[in-house]
């Protein structure tokens, strides 16, 4: 049986600064495995909101990691693909006589027999409107009929819908509230987090009522509005990618010793918190995997020498070391 404050732990090494959201996640976990969920229903209906790059597409493959081992584990439905009236044929078939009848449905059977599958459905607002009447049905009583006359059901899923509805408004405030890094010599401005956080939360759930039917949200067990990154999660969040980092070097027999200096340096760069996380991803590639790829490419590295990352002349510089009996010789 699960542990809730285990689970808890797990899913916080991999979603940072968003407590509220796992909590809730994790609350539908164990009561699904207790198996004392209603059998009419998924295990859990969930919508996302809030700031890009804060983990809300994330969750479900951080939750598919821990419960399955692997975060590709999940039945992933980009909704931008389905626009059009017409597309949501794509997802359930289309019926005897139509065209595209023949292609096989992307949603089968044999995707959601998982114990515990979790089915994503990404940028929501982006689908067609037909596409809603089919997710009613799911949210409702864990079913979907597909173009074949093939009933499809949902309820050992938890069902994860993420939304950008409230994108600019989101980000207008999140412009207004948050210096951040600006140039490398600033320091990190904290101002109001709670308040702007609050007012997000307050647009978000005003933008959701709007776009979206009465009957469509009442049939939500969750909507959570995600935070804004704080200082102290971007650093977590580097010490993350910085560790996966490592890993992959390791798999291909390189060492690797990054100073705080140059974790500095990549956050200074990696900041925006308009955009969250991602920018932070996109530093450690260009200063830190990029040079350092092409520097092992051109002069090669022995097995037992070990690249030291350092901070000079406004980049990052590599510096090889030697390892001799578990100590490093530069």
């Amino acid at each position: 049986m699960l542990k809730a404050q285990e689970l808890r732990e797990q899913m916080r090494k991999e979603i940072i600064g968003q407590d509220r959201a796992i909590d809730a996640v994790v609350r539908a976990v164990m009561v699904a495995d207790l198996g004392i969920c209603d059998p009419r229903r998924p295990l859990g209906t969930f919508l996302f909101l809030g700031p890009t790059g804060t983990g809300k597409s994330q969750i479900g493959r951080s939750l598919a990691k821990v419960l399955h081992g692997d975060e590709n584990e999940v039945v992933a439905v980009n909704c931008t693909e389905f626009k059009n009236p017409h597309d949501v044929a794509k997802l359930v078939g289309a019926p005897p006589g139509y065209v595209g009848h023949e292609q096989p449905p992307f949603l089968t059977q044999e995707k959601l027999d998982r114990k515990l599958t979790i089915v994503i459905f990404e940028e929501l607002e982006k689908a067609d409107r037909a596409f809603y009447d089919l997710l009613l049905q799911i949210l409702e009583r864990g079913e979907l009929k597909t173009g074949r006359a093939v009933d499809l059901t949902f309820r050992n899923c938890f069902i994860m819908m993420t939304s950008n509805v409230c994108a600019k408004e989101v980000d207008d405030i999140t412009k207004n509230a948050v210096i951040g890094f600006s140039p490398p010599s600033h320091k990190f401005e904290e101002l109001d987090q709670d308040s702007a956080d609050a007012k997000i939360q307050t647009v978000c759930i005003g933008a959701v009522e709007d776009f979206f039917s009465p009957e469509f949200i009442n049939r939500i067990d969750e909507i959570i509005t995600f935070n804004r990154l704080k200082e102290e999660h971007l650093l977590a969040i580097l010490d993350k990618f910085l560790l996966d980092t490592r890993a992959r070097l390791a798999m291909a027999g390189v060492g690797t010793v990054i100073s705080d200096p140059s974790k500095k340096f990549l956050i200074e760069r990696g900041t925006n918190l308009r955009y969250g996380a991602r920018p932070l991803r996109r530093a450690v590639r260009e200063y830190l995997e990029y040079p350092l790829a092409s520097m092992i490419a051109e002069k090669g590295l022995d097995p037992n020498e070990v690249i030291h990352v350092e901070v000079g002349d406004g980049k990052l510089e590599f510096h090889v070391g030697r390892l001799v009996k578990g100590a490093i010789i530069s």
